[in-house]
C-alpha cells in the first residue's frame, strides 16, 4: 500500500480545492493527525472547541477529519485499532440546512471516488480499505459518503447501511440528539438502539455556531463520561466539538494564532478586515399591526439598498409570519427577483429554491452577474452555515450573537464593494414605551432589547455600527452573556435517565423527555413531519371519517409510503392549533427548541398518524391531543386543507390552488424505484403542455373498470400512454422533469417483466404503477434498508421472484457480521459472538408453520427450508388469511424461537453465550429488556441441523415470562458493555442482516 502521511495534508487540500489550506487549517490537521500515544499533550485529539469567526473556512474540518481517518488505513495492515472517527456529524439548530457543508461533503466524496492518481487516490484507497475492513477486496467500496439526516421517516437510514463506511452527515440538534439518547424523533422504536450505538462510537460531532449549543454540548460530554462506565467498555472514538467565535466558558479552545487574518492581501484577511456598516432604524407600529408594518419597513429598506454595486440583498426576520408578509410585499415589485426561504419547506421544494441562490455562493462571488436585482427573504434558517455572499443586508434586530451570524452573509468574501446594512427594531405603541421596562422577547429573551440599547451606544459619527469582524468591539465576560440569546444549562443526566432510555422494547412509562437534554429546561418543542397527498379522501372536516375511507387511505399509503424528501417540519403546537381550526399567522421562530405558545384547541381536520406497517384505522384522527413529537402526519392536499397551509409550499397553478403532491417524486428519490399514481386529482395537476394528460383523464375510469376482466389489455394501453409521457411534445417546467423520467423507467421495466405484478387498483378509482427494479444511479442515496419483521422479512419481493434458502442466508449474515465486527476493531471473543449470532439468528424460521406461511399458506411437508419467500400476499388481510391457515400465532416472533433452538445445542454457542443469546433475541429490536407476549396454544415441533448440531424445541417459547432470563441477560450485558456499547454490538449484527438481505434482493436470492 501507499501510506498517507501527515505531511501530505496541504497537498491533499490543494488538490481538492485548488489552493493551499489556511494556517489554522494546517495547524488543526497537524494536531489531529498526531499519534494519540504522545502523552501529556493535546496531540492526536480533537479540541473541545474551535474558536473562529464566521467566514473562516470552518467547513474544512470535514476535510481534516477525512484525511486523518485515511491516514489510519495502515492500522489495518498492522492489526491495530482505528482511533480516528469514521462518522463525522455536522450539526446546527436549524430545521433546514442550507450551507456549504453538505455540498462540500458531496463534492469531496465525488472527487475521492473519481480520483485516478496522486494524493487523492491514495486517500480514497485508504478510506476504501476502512470501509471494507480489509486490505484486499476493497476496490468496489465507496471511499466516502455524504448524507443529510432528516426527520420523520422510518426508512431514512441509508447513512447506516455499512457501519465501517466513512461518512459525513449534516443534521440538526433535535435529530442527532434524539437519536443518540435512544428516542429518535419520528423513527420506529425498534431502530432506536442502532442509531444510538452508531452515533456514540467512531464519531466526531461538530456543533456549528448553534445558539442553543450549550445544553446539547453538556449532554454530549455526559454521554462521553458514561461510556466508560461499563465493566468492559469498548473504548471507541466519540468527540464532541463546538465551533463558535465565542465558545462556552471553561474550555481551552483551538484558535488561529497566525497573522493571516490581519493581512489585507490574504483571503482570510480580506474577509475579516471588510467593513460592514449598519444603520439603526426604529419602526413604530401599533399593536395588531406590528407584523405588517415591520414587513413593509424591511422591504422598503431592501429596495433602498439596491444600486449598481448592491444587486443581491438578504432580508432576515425573526418570525415565519413576518417572512411571509415581507415576501408577499416584495414579490409584487417590478424588476426584482424575490426568494422566500424558511424552515417550513419540503426538501424537494427547498432544493429548487436553493438552486436559484447558486449564483450567490461565496466561491462564485467574484464572477457572478445578476441580470436583475435579487431579494432573499429568510428566517433564522440562513443564519448559520450558509455559504452565501450578499451585497446588502436588512435585518430585524435580534440578539448580538444572532446578528453576528447574519452579518456573516454580508460581503462574506471581503470583496471591494460598499456593503451596507440596515437593522430595524419594532417599537410598539407610544414612542415613550421605549423608555419603559420592555418585555422579554419570546425568542431572544432580554437579549433583544439589551442588544438594541448596546448598539445605539456603539454608533460612530455617521450613525453606523460597523459589524466587520475586526471592527465590532464585542464585550467580554458577563456583559456579552446579557447580549447573546438565552442558553440554558442542560438537565443533569443521571444513570437512571439512561436506564429508562435504553429500554426501547417495551418503552417504559413515564420516560424522561429528551428535549430537556437537547435545549435545556425551557418550553421548547419538537417538530412533527407533515406530508400532503392529493389522492387522499378523508371526507368532510366536520364528520367522522367512514371506515371504508380509512381503509382506502391506508392502502394507498402502504403502496406509496411518505418519503423523507416530501416532509414539512412544523412545530407541534403550531400543528395542533392548525388542526383544531386556528388559522392565525404562524408567529413562531425558525429555530429548533424555541418555545411556541400552546393554546386551547378543539377537534377539527382529520389526519393520519403514519406509523409504517403498524398504522391502523385508529391512527386516522381529528384529535390534536393525539399528535406527539416526531409524528409523521399525512393530510389531504385538497382545497379545504390548502386554504391555510402549514408551510411555504408550491401550488398546482392559478386555476388549481391545491398544494402540489410530490409523493411520486419523493418515492423515486428515497427508494430508488419508480412509481406513478394515476388518480384523477394527480393527473389533473399535470402540465397542460402534455397532450396525453387529456387521454389519461378520459380513459382512467374505464381502465380501472376493465382491469379485473382483462389486465393484459389494460397493461398494453397503459404502456402506450407511458411511452407518450416519455417524450412530451413541449418542454416541461423544471418542477415536472421527474414525470418523463418515471414513465421511461416504468416502460423499460415493463418491456422485460410482467406488468400486472406492478399494477394496483385502488377503490375502483385509481391505479398505482410500482417499479420493481432499482434505479442504479439512485441506489446509494436511497433509503434502501429496512428492519424486517415476520411479515416483511419473508416478503421482500425479489426482482425475479426467487426465494432465499435459509442455509445460504445464515451463512451470508455470519460472514458480513464477522467482517463488520473485525473492521470495527473488536476483541476476539466479541467478534466470534457476533459472527455466531449471525449464523443462528434466523433458526426460528425452521418452524413448520412459518415455512408454510412462506409458501402462501400451503402446508409444508418437509424439504428445503426458506429464509424468504419469493413474494408474500400484498395486503394485510391476505397475509392474515395465510397465517391463520398455517396456525402460525398472531404476532409470532421467529427470533424468540431462535433463542430456544440455540439453547438446545450449547455446542453452537461459541464465544460469549449470553451475548449470543441476547443478540438473537434482539435482532429485530425486541427484548430490550422484555420479550413480547405471543399467544401460541399449539404444541408445534421444530427441528433443524446446523454444523452437525441438531437443534429442537417443542411448543411455545414462553420467553415472555419474567423468569425466562431474557431481561436478566439484558441488564447483565448493559453493565458489562455499557448502555451504548451493547446497542452498538446489536447494531452490527442487525446491519449485517439488512446488508445480506439487500444483496439477496439485488442478486435474485443468490
Amino acid at each position: 500500500m501507499v501510506e498517507v502521511t501527515a505531511e501530505q495534508f496541504a497537498e491533499f487540500f490543494e488538490e481538492l480545492w485548488g489552493h493551499r489550506p489556511f494556517a489554522w487549517q494546517q495547524a488543526l490537521a497537524d494536531r489531529v493527525t498526531k499519534l494519540p500515544e504522545i502523552s501529556g499533550t493535546d496531540e492526536g485529539s480533537w479540541p473541545e472547541a474551535i474558536a473562529l469567526p464566521t467566514a473562516s473556512g470552518k467547513t474544512a474540518c470535514i476535510d481534516i477529519a477525512t484525511f486523518a481517518l485515511a491516514m489510519q488505513a495502515r492500522h489495518l495492515h498492522e492489526g491495530q485499532l482505528i482511533t480516528a472517527p469514521r462518522r463525522i456529524f455536522f450539526v446546527v439548530d436549524r430545521r433546514v440546512i442550507v450551507d456549504a457543508t453538505y455540498d462540500r461533503a458531496q463534492l469531496l466524496a465525488q472527487r475521492l471516488e473519481q480520483a485516478q492518481s496522486g494524493i487523492l487516490k491514495h486517500v480514497a484507497d485508504g478510506l476504501r480499505q476502512i470501509a471494507c475492513g480489509d486490505t484486499i477486496g476493497y476496490e468496489q467500496e465507496r471511499p466516502l459518503a455524504a448524507y443529510v439526516l432528516r426527520g420523520g421517516m422510518y426508512r431514512s437510514d441509508a447513512w447506516m447501511r455499512n457501519p465501517l463506511q466513512p461518512l459525513i452527515i449534516a443534521s440538526t440538534v433535535d435529530q442527532i440528539g434524539s437519536h443518540l439518547l435512544f428516542r429518535a424523533y419520528g423513527r420506529s422504536s425498534r431502530k432506536w438502539p442502532i442509531y444510538a450505538g452508531l452515533i456514540a462510537h467512531d464519531s466526531l460531532i461538530i456543533l456549528d455556531e448553534a445558539h442553543c449549543a450549550r445544553p446539547f454540548l453538556q449532554t454530549l460530554q455526559s454521554v462521553r463520561k458514561y461510556q466508560s462506565w461499563g465493566e468492559t467498555p469498548l473504548g471507541h472514538a466519540f468527540h464532541p466539538v463546538v465551533m463558535s467565535a465565542t465558545p462556552p466558558p471553561g474550555m481551552n479552545p483551538f484558535k488561529d494564532v497566525s497573522e493571516e487574518h490581519q493581512n489585507p492581501d490574504h483571503p482570510l484577511g480580506r474577509r475579516q478586515l471588510a467593513h460592514k456598516p449598519a444603520v439603526l432604524r426604529p419602526v413604530k407600529a401599533s399593536r395588531g399591526r406590528q407584523t405588517a408594518v415591520l414587513a413593509k419597513a424591511l422591504v422598503d429598506a431592501a429596495l433602498e439598498l439596491i444600486n449598481e454595486q448592491r444587486r443581491a440583498i438578504v432580508v432576515f426576520v425573526n418570525r415565519v409570519a413576518t417572512a411571509r408578509e415581507a415576501y408577499s410585499l416584495a414579490a409584487g415589485k417590478n424588476d426584482v427577483d424575490v426568494i422566500l426561504l424558511t424552515g417550513r419547506m419540503r426538501s424537494v421544494d427547498k432544493d429548487a429554491v436553493v438552486q436559484r441562490l447558486r449564483p450567490l455562493q461565496a466561491s462564485q462571488s467574484e464572477m457572478r452577474s445578476l441580470q436583475r436585482p435579487l431579494i432573499a427573504v429568510a428566517t433564522q434558517t440562513l443564519e448559520v452555515g450558509a455559504d452565501l455572499d450578499f451585497d446588502g443586508l436588512v435585518t430585524e434586530c435580534a440578539s448580538l450573537d444572532a446578528l453576528q451570524q447574519r452579518f456573516g452573509r454580508l460581503n462574506r468574501m471581503g470583496r471591494q464593494i460598499e456593503a451596507q446594512a440596515v437593522i430595524l427594531m419594532p417599537i410598539v405603541g407610544n414612542p415613550k414605551a421605549a423608555t419603559r421596562k420592555p418585555q422579554d422577547d419570546p425568542i431572544y429573551g432580554k437579549a433583544l432589547n439589551a442588544t438594541w440599547t448596546w448598539l445605539n451606544k456603539q454608533k460612530d459619527e455617521s450613525g453606523n455600527v460597523d459589524f466587520g469582524i475586526t471592527y465590532l468591539n464585542v464585550p467580554k465576560g458577563h456583559a456579552i452573556t446579557e447580549l447573546n440569546a438565552p442558553s440554558d444549562e442542560a438537565t443533569v443526566m443521571l444513570p437512571a435517565h439512561i436506564d429508562c432510555w435504553s429500554q426501547t422494547a417495551p418503552v417504559p412509562s413515564p420516560s424522561p423527555d429528551v428535549s430537556l437534554f437537547l435545549h435545556g429546561p425551557r418550553e421548547g418543542v419538537a417538530d412533527v413531519q407533515v406530508c400532503y397527498r392529493a389522492d387522499l379522501d378523508l371526507g368532510s372536516k366536520d364528520e367522522e371519517v367512514a371506515p371504508e375511507l380509512k381503509d382506502i387511505a391506508l392502502e394507498q399509503l402502504s403502496l406509496c409510503p411518505p418519503g423523507s424528501n416530501e416532509m414539512l417540519p412544523v412545530p407541534l403546537p403550531v400543528f395542533r392549533r392548525w388542526m383544531g381550526g386556528d388559522t392565525t399567522s404562524d408567529d413562531s421562530a425558525d429555530l429548533e427548541g424555541v418555545a411556541v405558545v400552546e393554546s386551547d384547541y378543539g377537534e377539527g381536520s382529520p389526519v393520519i398518524r403514519w406509523r409504517g406497517s403498524a398504522t391502523n384505522r385508529d391512527d386516522v384522527t381529528s384529535d390534536p391531543a393525539r399528535i406527539r413529537p416526531g409524528d409523521i402526519i399525512v393530510i389531504p392536499a385538497n382545497h379545504s386543507y390548502a386554504d391555510h397551509p402549514l408551510g411555504d409550499l408550491p401550488r398546482n397553478g392559478e386555476e388549481d390552488s391545491t398544494i402540489r403532491d410530490i409523493g411520486d417524486q419523493a418515492y423515486r428519490l428515497s427508494r430508488a424505484k419508480p412509481i406513478l399514481r394515476l388518480h384523477p386529482a394527480l393527473v389533473k395537476a399535470w402540465p397542460d403542455s402534455l397532450p396525453v394528460k387529456v387521454k389519461v383523464m378520459t380513459m382512467l375510469k374505464d381502465l380501472v373498470t376493465r382491469y379485473a376482466d382483462d389486465p393484459d389489455d389494460v397493461a398494453s394501453t397503459l404502456y402506450d400512454l407511458l411511452k407518450q409521457l416519455v417524450h412530451p411534445s413541449e418542454s416541461l417546467p423544471d418542477a415536472w422533469s421527474w414525470l418523463p423520467q418515471i414513465a421511461n423507467e416504468l416502460c423499460q421495466e415493463y418491456a422485460k417483466t410482467r406488468f400486472r405484478r406492478s399494477c394496483h387498483v385502488i377503490a375502483g378509482k385509481s391505479l398505482i404503477l410500482i417499479g420493481r427494479f432499482p434505479i442504479p444511479e439512485l441506489i446509494q442515496g436511497a433509503d434502501g434498508i429496512s428492519d424486517e419483521d415476520d411479515i416483511s422479512t419473508s416478503g421482500i419481493s425479489h426482482r425475479n421472484g426467487h426465494p432465499v434458502r435459509l442455509q445460504e442466508h445464515l451463512c451470508g449474515v455470519e460472514k458480513i457480521a464477522r467482517r463488520y465486527a473485525t473492521g470495527c476493531g473488536l476483541t476476539g471473543e466479541v467478534i466470534e459472538s457476533i459472527a455466531r449470532a449471525g449464523l443462528l439468528h434466523d433458526l426460528g424460521k425452521a418452524d413448520p408453520r412459518f415455512q408454510a406461511l412462506l409458501r402462501g399458506g400451503i402446508h409444508w411437508f418437509g424439504g428445503e427450508l426458506l429464509a424468504k419467500a419469493a413474494e408474500l400476499p400484498k395486503t394485510r388481510e391476505a397475509y392474515n388469511r395465510a397465517r391463520s391457515s398455517t396456525g402460525y400465532p398472531k404476532g409470532g416472533r421467529h427470533e424468540l424461537l431462535s433463542v430456544r433452538l440455540a439453547e438446545s445445542a450449547p455446542g453452537l454457542l461459541e464465544g460469549d453465550p449470553d451475548l449470543i443469546l441476547h443478540l438473537l433475541a434482539s435482532h429485530h429490536g425486541y427484548c430490550r429488556p422484555f420479550a413480547p407476549v405471543v399467544i401460541d396454544e399449539a404444541e408445534a415441533d421444530t427441528e433443524y441441523t446446523l454444523l452437525d448440531h441438531k437443534v429442537c424445541w417443542h411448543g411455545p417459547t414462553r420467553l415472555e415470562r419474567l423468569d425466562s432470563g431474557v431481561s436478566d441477560r439484558y441488564w447483565q450485558l448493559v453493565r458489562r458493555y455499557g448502555w451504548w456499547g451493547l446497542a452498538w454490538l446489536e447494531g452490527l449484527l442487525r446491519l449485517a442482516d439488512w446488508r445480506r438481505s439487500e444483496i439477496e434482493e439485488n442478486n435474485d436470492g443468490g
